[in-house]
């Protein structure tokens, strides 16, 4: 039974560790998936801005300021949206960006590997991942195989009588 016993912890360890990773990549597609919506979405504004101010000059006038304001206002919070999902990401993957040069560093690095500029602390960000349920299965014992087993031995030995 001690076998048994091993092999489930070794089996539930390499499960939780599978789950971990299958959590943070469906996390980091998740955020990924965001933030490609919100970059169209600020195509969209900058191309109904666009219609606007052609639309305003052709019929003469000037595009005023409060139309232009609230499409501008709607693509600076998307750009807020991309910048904390990046964020988030780099969390995922327990890295974080250089403040000088960008490069991908460890979380815990104090100075950059690659300009060596002093690196902030950085404050551990929430990372809000859905989980999805997982069922889990159980470990049938072998005894049905050895009964069978036997069987077969007996069939054999009958025959050879």
């Amino acid at each position: 039974m001690d076998f048994f016993n091993k092999l489930g912890k070794k089996t539930t360890e390499a499960y939780q560790t599978a789950k971990e990773k299958t959590t943070k990549l469906s996390g980091e597609i998740k955020l990924k998936s965001k933030i490609s919506e919100c970059k169209e979405k600020i195509n969209n504004q900058y191309q109904e801005i666009g219609k606007l101010v052609y639309e305003k000059m052709k019929s003469g006038e000037d595009a005023s300021k409060e139309d232009i304001t609230p499409k501008c206002e709607e693509i600076e919070r998307l750009k807020e949206e991309i910048e904390k999902a990046e964020v988030e990401i780099l969390a995922l993957k327990d890295i974080k960006k250089c403040v000088s040069c960008d490069a991908e560093l460890a979380l815990n690095a104090e100075f950059c590997s690659k300009c060596g500029t002093k690196q902030p602390k950085v404050e551990e960000p929430k990372v809000v991942v859905e989980e999805t349920p997982v069922v889990e299965a159980e470990v049938a014992e072998t005894a049905e195989i050895t009964e069978v087993s036997n069987v077969e031995e007996t069939t054999e030995n009958q025959k050879n009588d």
